[in-house]
């Protein structure tokens, strides 16, 4: 039994290859009540939705585990146990803060003042997606590990996070001399269940192949592989990879789509969803545009108040573009209008002269309510709005002070809301899993991101690119 895997070892590591039932194990292994909940560690609120997801359709007892986010989790311990771990970088510069919070919590707990807490707490410890553990992340776990119970999952051809200066403990001398190997999986669950061995297989081999610094011929692939040929038009490329989703939606109406861009482009991810009609995205979880928004929502008035939103709403939904909504907007404002204002028009200009957040609720009210208006970015749009409903609650937030704590309940419990059509990055997307995936550009991708863009999609798998020979 797969439980038994993780249940049967006091320490150790599982080495997962995408969809060959790393999740499973774990779900089956919280199906086990003990008299102390197991704590499940992970790395991004995707990770963290989607497995929240999996206990919950396994009907797994909430009571049987706690599940976070690795940052998530060090936030507690470190509001906890504040005189012992002093962080001096504000939470809102989450470049400084983070790496901060992970070191002080980090020598925190290597001092062993927290091993009885942990042991009175929890009964085991189970860390997911091991292979993004950056050193501090590491030696977070490895202290856990002195004191319960520990078992971590990884893939190293899933390793997409080791940027931005981060420090990744080598897999072969470091994670596994501190987490002996246990076993490698090597089942296709995903594609077996999706009665699809044959495009498991042909992920499997495509793991060798990178691994092996090999490249991946795409001509030699399952039917149920297809090679989107793009030109060296951009408009036509455009249209490609539009009629490409829709294709996958109108074939397949009941199924799930991720469809997978460009990491280092938000804009181009953006502008996908705006132009395709049901398809939302997947959001980093620092939230950075919508925090620095709020910090404008404070600050400005008149005219240049009108501007941010135009700029701010106009990245989350259709149909407030800056072309047009700003000079209605100071039309509005100045009383120099021809015409009146639409209800949302209205709400809007309402808000500017209140600065009054009911009134910013009710523009949100209406903006949703606008049959000319399309939300596309509904995890931010909601984020903001939660973050507004806080001000009203409060009486004494801010509107920055409510979106970094809305912000924070994003980091540390997740996204509860999977969405089924979804565009992101690998980094936004890895953990997750559906029907059918979309990759609409390969460019910037190197062999782990092109793995992991491929592995996301279980019956069927669409790569739109120049060549067929990747990465």
């Amino acid at each position: 039994m797969s439980a038994e895997l993780i249940l049967g070892n006091l320490r150790g590591s599982i080495e997962a290859p995408a969809g060959c039932g790393k999740t499973q194990t774990i779900v089956d292994a919280l199906a086990f009540s003990t008299s102390k909940p197991y704590l499940v560690l992970t790395h991004t609120t995707a990770g963290v939705a989607a497995l929240r997801k999996r206990l919950t359709r396994a009907n797994v007892p909430a009571k049987n585990y706690v599940l976070s986010t690795i940052d998530g989790w060090s936030v507690r311990i470190a509001s906890s146990f504040s005189q012992n771990c002093q962080i001096t970088s504000p939470v809102e510069n989450s470049r400084a803060y983070y790496p901060e919070l992970r070191n002080v919590v980090s020598h925190y707990l290597a001092s062993g003042s927290l091993h009885e807490a942990i042991r009175a707490s929890y009964s085991r410890l189970i860390v997911d997606e091991y292979q993004d553990c950056n050193q501090e992340q590491h030696s977070i776990v490895s202290s856990i590990a002195e004191c319960i119970p520990t078992i971590v999952l990884g893939d190293p051809m899933q390793l997409i996070f080791n940027f931005g200066g981060s420090t990744i403990p080598d897999w072969q001398s470091q994670v596994l001399n501190t987490f002996p190997l246990i076993t490698t999986l090597n089942t296709p669950w995903r594609w077996l269940n999706a009665q699809n061995q044959e495009l498991g297989e042909w992920i499997l081999d495509c793991r060798r192949r990178l691994l092996a610094g090999q490249n991946i011929e795409l001509l030699n692939s399952p039917d149920s592989v297809t090679h989107i040929q793009l030109t060296q038009n951009h408009q036509q490329n455009t249209r490609l990879k539009s009629n490409a989703q829709y294709q996958l939606r109108n074939t397949y109406p009941q199924d799930s789509l991720l469809v997978i861009g460009d990491a280092t482009n938000v804009a181009s991810r953006h502008l996908y969803a705006s132009q395709n009609n049901g398809i939302d995205v997947v959001e980093p979880v620092d939230l950075r545009d919508l925090v620095a928004f709020a910090g404008r929502l404070d600050t400005e008035e008149g005219n240049e108040l009108a501007s941010s939103i135009v700029d701010a709403f106009g990245s989350m939904v259709t149909g407030m573009g800056r072309s047009t909504w700003g000079p209605r907007l100071r039309s509005i404002i100045a009383g120099s209008n021809r015409n009146a204002p639409s209800p949302t028009e209205y709400a809007l200009v309402a808000f500017i002269r209140s600065k009054s957040p009911n009134d910013l609720i009710i523009f949100m009210r209406a903006v949703e309510e606008d049959n000319n208006i399309r939300v596309y970015r509904r995890a931010a749009f909601n984020a903001l709005n939660n973050a507004v409903n806080s001000v009203i609650g409060s009486g004494t937030l801010s509107f920055k002070e409510a979106m970094e704590r809305s912000r924070e309940n994003l980091r540390q419990r997740g996204d509860s809301r999977v969405p089924n059509l979804a565009i992101g990055s690998t980094l936004l997307l890895k953990g997750l899993e559906a029907d059918h995936c979309l990759i609409i550009d390969t460019n910037n991708m190197n062999s782990q991101n092109l793995y992991v863009a491929l592995s996301r999609g279980a019956k069927t798998i669409s790569v739109a690119s120049q060549s067929n020979s990747l990465p």
